[in-house]
């Protein structure tokens, strides 16, 4: 309790009363966290524009026991991601992005992994936008693997036997990955060229990862986001606001 020093990422902001917002930020320390910022909206705000979406931020704000919204003292701008905000598309996936943070992380529990994936993948986006259909898929995939829910993907959930480079598999209705032969011919099919940027997201980081498939085609993510909107469908038992956008 008392006065908190973290770094953050602005996730969303809320209207309160006249002049002030409801901050929602993924901080390093203290892991999801929500507070007030008095006098946010004023022209003059000592926030100016830190609360922006993304931005990543220096906060200290004091945390009172029995109090569920903290409430921000300072604020400094460490990496802002402003120059995202002139494209619809990519306002409406950091939307979605940010949903997914908060549906799948507790209030107040830290967590390093998830903060400098976030952090990493706006990174990655503010310097290959054009990525932003794959950045989408390698933001679901590992939030689903931090969270728990990614199946494996190295073998199949039937008979253990490695999947080969290339090889269709196919995610059952236990969200296991199977191949053709322990499927038998149900499941959602994950076509080869899929099933390996799937492996891929796993084994680079955002920035390197987006820079590689400039040159994938549109339908390995579509068809990749067949598999991990189910996946997240049925850790939350319901489909995110935001992800109609986004198949």
């Amino acid at each position: 309790m008392g006065l908190i020093n973290t770094e953050a990422i602005v996730l969303r902001t809320y209207k309160l009363a006249e002049a002030d917002k409801i901050v929602v930020c993924l901080t390093r320390q203290t892991g999801v966290v929500r507070g007030v910022a008095r006098g946010a909206r004023r022209l003059k705000s000592k926030f100016g524009a830190s609360l922006e979406p993304f931005t990543l931020i220096a906060l200290v704000y004091y945390e009172k026991e029995g109090r569920e919204l903290v409430s921000l003292q300072q604020v400094e701008i460490l990496r802002s991601y402003f120059s995202l905000a002139q494209s619809t598309e990519i306002v409406h996936a950091m939307e979605y992005l940010s949903e997914l943070v908060l549906e799948f992380t507790p209030p107040q529990e830290p967590n390093d992994k998830l903060f400098r994936m976030v952090r990493a993948c706006a990174e990655a986006l503010a310097e290959v936008p054009e990525a932003l259909p794959a950045l989408v898929r390698y933001f679901e995939v590992w939030t689903l693997r931090l969270a728990g829910f990614l199946p494996n993907s190295r073998g199949c959930a039937g008979c253990s036997r490695r999947f080969e480079d290339g090889e269709n598999v196919y995610l059952s209705g236990d969200n296991g990955l199977r191949c053709r032969a322990c499927a038998g011919g149900t499941g959602i099919a994950l076509a080869g060229e899929a099933y390996a940027q799937l492996r891929a997201i796993q084994k680079v980081g955002p920035v390197e990862f987006s820079r590689a498939v400039r040159s994938v085609r549109v339908a390995v993510w579509q068809e990749l986001a067949q598999v991990t909107q189910v996946l997240i469908a049925r850790a939350l038992e319901r489909e995110p606001r935001g992800q109609a956008t986004f198949t």
